[in-house]
């Protein structure tokens, strides 16, 4: 009989990210998987993903994601590929939105490089965007650190 250390249910992206994490530690881990590899069933699939370093949610996820970034350049580099590619982001809403809030905590509570774009603003410089009157745009820049 097998004896693990971890199971891991589901490994799509970040199942197996963890997986391997957990395996470069010395753990035995198994990873199960309910669909074929790849599967086009789970949160991760698809040409791309979004990671955000200014999560609404909390500030305390800044230093998590933080490690985040530093664990993918480490997989970049063990597989000779480029994974992460940090663009930037908009959260827009009204001022006193979660959204808004939340995001600026963070960047202030960690020091994150941001702007915030009034609606006009917003529209010159992200011509995509046509925010309503009166609601803002955080705007965080590229550097994730």
């Amino acid at each position: 009989m097998a004896h693990y250390d971890v199971i891991v249910a589901g490994v799509g992206a970040m199942g197996s990210a963890a997986a391997y994490q957990l395996a470069k530690r010395g753990r035995r881990v198994l990873g199960l998987e309910r669909f074929d590899i790849p599967h086009a069933m789970g949160s991760s699939h698809g040409v791309n993903r979004i990671i955000r370093l200014a999560y609404f949610e909390h500030p305390l996820y800044v230093p998590l994601l933080r490690r985040a970034y530093e664990l993918w350049r480490e997989t970049e580099t063990a597989f000779g590929e480029q994974l992460l590619y940090i663009t930037g982001g908009l959260d827009a809403g009204a001022p006193d939105s979660r959204v808004v809030t939340g995001s600026l905590a963070a960047c202030r509570e960690h020091g994150l490089a941001h702007e915030v774009l009034d609606a006009r603003e917003t529209a010159r410089r992200f011509p995509a965007y046509r925010l309503a009157e009166g609601h803002v745009a955080k705007s965080a820049l590229s550097s994730p650190m």
